[in-house]
Parts: C-alpha cells; sequence; structure tokens
C-alpha cells in the first residue's frame, strides 16, 4: 500500500486514523503543483479509498502482539516518527542516578540533606548496635569458657582428693612416721643439732601395706651400709634414700623401705620405718631391732665425720625418748648374717662404740623372751 502525503501545505496539520494491520506502507514525498489547488476534504478521501481499495490481508500475517512497522523506506522527509508521542505540561526535571558517583552538578534541597543525614546516622547506630552486640557475646562466651575450664578443674581435684582419702583403706591403717617424736616434726633441730629429714622431704611413696608394730623399748641396734654411692649433699641423699625405696618396693617386694633410719654424708639422718615398726634390714632379727643404714659403701672409702655423728645422735636420742633400751646392744650387720655389711670401715669405728656386742658365739642366745612376728 502506498500512502502519499502532501506537505505542501504546512500550515495545517493532518491526522489519518487507520484501523488494523497496515502491511508494508511507503512513505514518499509528493510536491505536485496539481495537487495544490485539492481541498483537505478531497486529500482525506482519496486517501481513504485507496485504504479501501487494499485487499484483505491474510489472516496468518495478523499478531496480537506489540504493532510492528515491517519495512519502511523514507526519502526526502525530515521529522518522520513511527509510535505514540508523549506531552507533558509543565515543568520536567530529569534525573540521572547512578551508585557511587556523585553529580557534581547537581544541588542537593534542604529536605534531602536532611534525609541524608538521617539516613546516614542510622546507619552508623546500627552499626554501633552490632559492634556492642559482638562485644557482648565476646565476653559472655569468654565468662562461660572460663566457668566450665573452672568447674573441670574443680571436679579433677575434688576426685583427687577423694582417691587420696580411699587409698588408705584397704585392710590396713596408714603408719604414722611422725608420731614418735615427742615435738611433731621430725625436720626440727634437735638442742644437740640432730636434724632428721621427713619421708615427705625425700619424696618417700606410700606405705604398700600394713606394717608390724616394734615392741618398746627396743633392745637391739644393728649397723648396715646401703651399699650404694655415697651422699654429701641433701639432693644427693635424697636421690639415693628415693631409689632405695623403690628398689625395696619393687624388686623386692616389701611394703616400705627396709631401713628404720638412715644416716647421709650431709650430716642428716632420713626417716624410713622410724621408731615404732618393724623394719626389713637383717632376716630373723628386724622384730628386735632397729636397723641404721649408712647411706654408701665403705668397704675402701671411711664415711664422713659428719655421717659418723649423725648416727651417734639418733641412737642417743632413741633412748632418751624410750624408744631404745639404756642397756641396748650394737650389732653389725655381717655378725648376724653372711655379709660384708657395714663395710671394714665403718665396722672399725662402731665397734669402738659403748655397747657394742664383740664376743659371742651364738645370737640366737642373746634374743629377748618376744613374742614371735612375721616381718615385711
Amino acid at each position: 500500500m502506498a500512502v502519499k502525503l502532501d506537505r505542501s501545505n504546512s500550515g495545517v496539520n493532518l491526522g489519518v486514523k487507520i484501523a488494523g494491520d497496515l502491511g508494508d506502507v511507503t512513505v514518499t514525498d509528493v510536491n505536485s503543483d496539481s495537487d495544490d489547488n485539492i481541498s483537505d476534504k478531497q486529500k482525506v478521501s482519496k486517501i481513504l479509498s485507496n485504504v479501501n481499495a487494499i485487499s484483505p490481508i491474510p489472516s496468518d500475517l495478523i499478531h496480537n502482539t506489540v504493532p510492528s512497522f515491517g519495512r519502511v523506506a523514507i526519502s526526502n522527509s525530515e521529522n518522520v516518527q513511527f509510535g505514540n508521542n508523549t506531552y507533558f505540561n509543565g515543568p520536567v526535571t530529569i534525573k540521572q542516578i547512578k551508585t557511587g558517583v556523585d553529580n557534581c552538578s547537581y544541588i542537593r534541597t534542604d529536605d534531602e540533606n536532611t534525609a541524608a543525614h538521617s539516613t546516614n546516622g542510622k546507619k552508623q547506630e546500627n552499626l554501633d548496635k552490632k559492634e556492642q552486640i559482638l562485644v557482648w557475646h565476646k565476653i559472655t562466651f569468654s565468662a562461660v569458657c572460663i566457668t566450665v575450664i573452672g568447674s573441670i578443674i574443680a571436679i579433677v581435684l575434688v576426685l583427687q582428693n577423694k582417691y587420696e582419702q580411699q587409698q588408705p583403706t584397704n585392710g590396713y591403717t596408714q603408719p604414722d612416721f611422725t608420731s614418735s617424736d615427742p615435738t611433731g616434726d621430725p625436720l626440727l633441730i634437735a638442742p644437740d643439732h640432730l636434724r632428721i629429714v621427713s619421708r615427705t622431704d625425700w619424696l618417700a611413696q606410700p606405705v604398700e601395706g600394713e606394717l608390724d608394730r616394734l615392741l618398746q623399748p627396743v633392745p637391739w641396734v644393728i649397723i648396715t651400709h646401703t651399699a650404694t654411692e655415697s651422699c654429701h649433699t641433701q639432693s644427693q641423699c635424697v636421690l639415693r634414700v628415693r631409689l632405695i625405696q623403690s628398689f625395696h618396693v619393687e624388686s623386692r617386694g616389701w611394703y616400705d623401705i627396709g631401713y628404720n633410719f638412715l644416716v647421709g654424708g650431709d650430716g642428716s639422718v632420713y626417716f624410713g620405718r622410724g621408731w615404732d615398726y618393724e623394719g626389713a634390714h637383717t632376716k630373723g632379727y628386724n622384730k628386735y631391732s632397729i636397723g641404721i643404714a649408712f647411706i654408701g659403701t665403705f668397704n675402701n672409702d671411711s664415711p664422713p665425720k659428719q655421717q659418723i655423728e649423725a648416727c651417734e645422735k639418733i641412737i642417743k636420742q632413741g633412748v632418751k625418748l624410750g624408744k631404745l633400751r639404756k642397756d641396748y646392744k650394737l650389732f653389725a650387720h655381717r655378725q648376724l648374717m653372711s655379709t660384708l655389711s657395714p663395710g671394714d670401715k665403718v665396722f672399725d669405728i662402731i665397734k669402738e662404740w659403748p655397747h657394742f656386742v664383740s664376743n659371742f658365739s651364738d645370737a640366737d642366745a642373746l634374743i629377748p623372751n618376744t613374742p614371735k612376728r612375721s616381718s615385711h
């Protein structure tokens, strides 16, 4: 279909409304002098007649969608427009909003500034609230962790104390090794400067079983040696005594260290089974005697002076406390058993002491009449 539009009369706006799909439309610019005198009504009639002369459009070419213009050819024309026009009566402001970029030519109004400040203030307030919440969460979490850890530690300590309290209740009573000292503390220095190191200070392990008590006052004192290395400081002597106890308990199967007392090269006396409990140093004679061991081996080397004096002082204390008979008998370990103990050097020293028994043919004849007991 071809529609001719006369542009010679520019002062007149003509509108033509055509219903339906026009198919291919060709617009041409016609400048004919013969049409100058044609009236407007005649022009409209001519256009309508041309439209009516169009053959019917096939139904398969009609689409119920947004109108499309198909192929359009325009020549020698200006200000040609396809589609609707929208007219606004009044001032129009067009804003282009692009996030993150400020338009330097745009000036905010007072209301917009107020709204922006209000928005920024709310954002900052929300951030502050979030930070406060996070801080409180951290504090709460830390408090919970500390509480849990403290509870676990408290439970462990309580269970450990209960276990330690239940240890002695396996059929025997734990010996009270400090009850024999009238001062109640074996570490206190006596008037004659005797220093006794308690079981706690030399890290003694608990007694494995019930020990037999000695009948006091005890009639004999037996001097022996440990047949180990000597010691000259408290730290060395503590180690020696601790190792001796481990050997007696774990290797020989005894309930505790075998000696009643041990004397070290540092001049101290180390508390073993004490005055009240039977030792395990001289088989067959333990229940009649207090066993005192020199720490070291003295077959060739002599003990230091302070070690000899410590042995003399502990014997004197036993007599003074009533733990030993005033007429006690002093023996060397080798006199009662087949051994070199306490070594030649110590034997040569103690045989000069009072109460030493040198001439006897039968030791059993010297045994006091006491009930027989088993030794551990």
